[in-house]
């Protein structure tokens, strides 16, 4: 129990740091813009965040394993892995959108336990551990507060998010997306992290998004469960 304790604190407290250093260069927008391999962007921020939080992490816990985005995976041997997407949302970040965010997760033993989502320029946190629920924290707000998902029933009354069709048509899924515009009460694109916090606090109904990798769903699986929302 200690040692997910302990975790846990440090969880929030990385979380916390980066988010920081991520705002004020948002707010400078001071940075550098490249384009990966698969066609996405990248900032010299992302790299510089991931690698912070990995020396952060590691530092205090040299046995665990750490997977990133930017620089892949690091083995470990004591059961716990840190999964990091240090700007989930880089499109929105370089056009000064505010609508991205630091995701970390926590795994043991190959189970997602714990995660915190951070969205710096909304001024919101939401954060969950394994059985003992899902919190949103707001800026300046006293007290976190307990995360309700909505009670829309129907599919034809929700209000779905999804990224962007480009994601549907990149991964032949077309189809799926026309069938969602045909079934859903309306769509949005608020995109990202945001609309995984929008429907985890009950703002939207659902989102669908067909491309999802390790770290952007990792750190959300202990905010989503049944047991953390409600």
């Amino acid at each position: 129990m200690e040692q997910r304790t302990t975790r846990l604190e440090a969880l929030n407290a990385t979380v916390d740091t980066v988010s920081a250093f991520i705002f004020t260069c948002f707010q400078a927008q001071n940075f550098d813009v490249n384009t990966k391999s698969d066609g996405s962007v990248v900032t010299n921020v992302d790299r510089e965040v991931e690698l912070k939080a990995r020396k952060l992490l590691l530092e205090l816990f040299p046995n665990d394993g750490f997977l990133g985005e930017e620089y892949g995976e690091i083995q470990g041997t004591s059961g716990y892995r840190w999964v990091i997407d240090p700007i989930d949302g880089t499109t929105s970040f370089v056009r000064g959108v505010p609508l991205f965010g630091t995701l970390l997760g926590l795994e043991f033993q190959g189970k997602p336990i714990a995660g915190v989502a951070s969205l710096p320029a909304v001024g919101e946190k939401i954060s969950a551990a394994t059985g003992e629920g899902a919190w949103l924290t707001r800026l300046n707000a006293s007290n976190p507060t307990r995360a309700h998902v909505s009670s829309t029933a129907t599919l034809d009354e929700a209000m779905i998010c999804t990224t962007s069709y480009d994601y549907f048509r990149n991964s032949d899924n077309a189809s799926m997306f026309h069938a969602l515009l045909d079934s859903a009460g309306s769509t949005r694109g608020w995109s990202d992290c945001f609309a995984f916090l929008l429907a985890c606090t009950g703002r939207i109904d659902g989102l669908v998004e067909p491309i999802l990798f390790p770290w952007d769903i990792i750190p959300w699986i202990p905010i989503i469960d049944r047991k953390s929302v409600v």
